[in-house]
């Protein structure tokens, strides 16, 4: 390993979080190189502070099952929330790489039944994270490919949406100017809710899409009235609308139940191993 190379693993083995705001404001195939040149066990720690999008971009620029490594050193949620954000065949190979007891919570927690809105969510939109001012926000807008969107969500670091803000109000305060000053309030969906009852919801009467949360209150995606109304269509076929609810409520709880018995293992063996 070369005199950068250790340097560079020292500050991201070191100081995991702004590492992570660092990796943020570099395009993706940058960051990944930076990741890349580094153990899972230092990279890891890093990737859990990243916003999933920008760590589901990364991801992309490896290969599943080194991809796989890196998002089974987290906990099941963290990873659940990257994955949410890769494009479905590179979520599916990475998938595909992991241990079967990873295979069952990450499974269990991507699917929710397909009459209610978490089914339906698009995950792939660009987010920022509550700690960037105006000007650090608007050039990881110039270097996303999703600058068309109407709002850009705001999320705190455990992935909790704070708000949204707009572009014109990004163009008008100084670059200096912290989110949390410009922040408008979003309301958004549950993701175990019924597609019928989400459509009621008073959002719709003043947006055309809504940022949606699972049970943990984390930002999983958006859903548009439009993507709504035609999920709803589909939907109507299958029926069974209380039913789902609940499979929706149990998927949720086993999921994170098991995630937090498989991490309880991994201690324990780990431990058992040094003894």
């Amino acid at each position: 390993m070369s005199g950068r190379e250790q340097l560079a693993d020292a500050y991201l083995r070191l100081h995991p979080e702004s590492a992570a705001r660092l990796l943020e404001s570099l395009p993706a195939d940058q960051a990944n190189a930076v990741l890349s040149a580094v153990d899972t066990t230092t990279a890891a720690p890093v990737l859990s502070q990243m916003l999933p999008t920008h760590a589901a971009r990364c991801l992309e620029h490896q290969q599943p099952h080194d991809a796989a490594l890196l998002l089974e050193k987290l906990v099941s949620q963290q990873s659940v929330a990257v994955l949410r954000h890769m494009p479905a065949t590179l979520r599916e190979a990475v998938l595909d790489c992991m241990g079967p007891q990873w295979l069952m919570v990450f499974k269990l927690l991507l699917s929710y039944p397909t009459n209610t809105v978490g089914a339906w969510v698009e995950p792939r939109v660009l987010t920022l994270p509550d700690d960037c001012n105006a000007g650090e926000a608007r050039e990881r807008i110039a270097r996303s490919d999703q600058v068309n969107q109407a709002r850009i969500y705001v999320l705190d670091r455990s992935r909790r949406l704070r708000g949204a803000v707009r572009g014109l109000a990004l163009l008008q305060v100084p670059n200096r100017k912290t989110l949390a000053s410009i922040l408008e309030p979003a309301d958004a969906l549950w993701a175990r809710d019924l597609l019928v009852t989400a459509q009621e919801s008073a959002i719709w009467e003043r947006h055309t899409e809504a940022p949606v949360v699972n049970r943990d209150e984390e930002f999983i995606g958006v859903i548009s009235y439009a993507d709504l109304r035609r999920a709803h269509r589909q939907s109507l076929h299958g029926g069974g609308a209380g039913a789902e609810r609940e499979i929706a409520e149990v998927t949720e709880l086993i999921a994170i139940s098991a995630g937090s018995l498989w991490k309880s293992l991994g201690a324990l063996m780990r431990t058992d191993k040094q003894r």
